[in-house]
C-alpha cells in the first residue's frame, strides 16, 4: 500500500512539474506517456525490442557473474594471481565507455556484439574486486585450523570459501543488476542494432518525447523487477547458508 502511495506521489509531482514547465517536448504529462505506452504494447515491434534487450542483459549478467566470480576467487586465494590480474582489471575499469564505443564500431560496426562487450567490460571489474575482497576477508586462523585438522578440501571449499564469499557475491550481483539495464540501453542507443535503446534512438530522431518517457518507464520497471527477483533468490541462498 505504501508503494502505491509512493507511485501516486510521483505521478502528482510529475503533473505539477509538467504544468510548470508547460512544454510536452520537455516533460509531457503522465497520461500522454501512458497512452503512448499502451499503444506500443499493442505492437509486435515493441515486444521484439524488449526481448532483444532482455536477452542481452541476461547474457551480460551471466558473463560478468561467472567470469567475475571465477577471476575474483583466484585473485583472492593467490597473491601472485592477484598482483598479475589487478592491473589488467584496473585498466579495464578505467577505460572510458566512449573508447569502447569507438573500438566496437571499428571492429564490428552496429549490432548486438557491441552492447554485450561494452556492458560486460563496464560491470566485470566490480564483480571481480568484490569477490576477491570476500576471499581475502576470510579469517586466516580459521583456514589454519581446518588445514590443521585435515578437513576435506570439498568441505573447506563449501563451508569456508563459498560461505564467506556468498554475501560479497550477492552484493556484487545486486550492484550489477542496478547498472546493467542502464549500460545496455546506452550502448544499444549508440551502437546497437536492435532493442529498447535503439527504440529510444528512433524516438529521439522523430522527436517523439512521450515514447522516450514510455520506454524509460519500461526500463525502470525491468530494473526493479529484476532486482526484486534476485533478492528473493538471494534470500533463499542466504537462508541455506544460515546467513539470513
Amino acid at each position: 500500500m505504501k508503494t502505491f502511495y509512493g507511485i501516486l506521489l510521483v505521478i502528482l509531482i510529475w503533473y505539477v512539474l509538467s504544468f510548470i514547465i508547460g512544454s510536452s517536448f520537455i516533460l509531457p504529462p503522465p497520461h500522454e506517456v501512458i497512452i503512448n505506452l499502451l499503444q506500443q504494447l499493442k505492437t509486435q515491434r515493441f515486444y521484439l525490442s524488449l526481448w532483444n534487450t532482455v536477452w542481452k542483459t541476461l547474457v551480460v549478467l551471466f558473463i560478468t557473474s561467472f567470469i567475475g566470480i571465477l577471476i575474483g576467487f583466484l585473485m583472492g586465494t593467490n597473491d601472485t594471481i592477484y598482483d598479475i590480474f589487478r592491473p589488467i582489471i584496473m585498466v579495464i575499469q578505467a577505460i572510458p565507455v566512449v573508447s569502447w564505443l569507438a573500438f566496437v564500431v571499428f571492429l564490428w560496426g552496429i549490432g548486438w556484439k557491441g552492447p554485450i562487450l561494452i556492458s560486460t567490460m563496464s560491470i566485470l571489474p566490480n564483480t571481480v574486486f568484490t569477490t576477491a575482497s570476500g576471499i581475502k576477508n576470510i579469517d586466516r586462523k580459521l583456514l589454519e585450523m581446518v588445514h590443521l585438522y585435515k578437513v576435506p578440501r570439498s568441505k573447506i571449499f563449501r563451508n569456508v570459501y563459498l560461505a564467506s564469499i556468498v554475501p560479497f557475491v550477492i552484493a556484487a550481483i545486486e550492484v550489477s543488476i542496478g547498472n546493467v539495464w542502464k549500460v545496455v540501453l546506452v550502448t544499444e542507443f549508440l551502437v546497437g542494432g536492435s532493442g529498447l535503446g535503439v527504440e529510444l534512438a528512433w524516438a529521439r530522431q522523430y522527436v517523439d518525447v512521450p515514447r522516450i518517457y514510455a520506454i524509460t518507464i519500461v526500463a525502470v520497471v525491468l530494473g526493479i523487477a529484476t532486482e526484486r527477483v534476485f533478492k528473493a533468490i538471494s534470500k533463499k541462498v542466504l537462508k541455506k547458508w544460515e546467513m539470513y
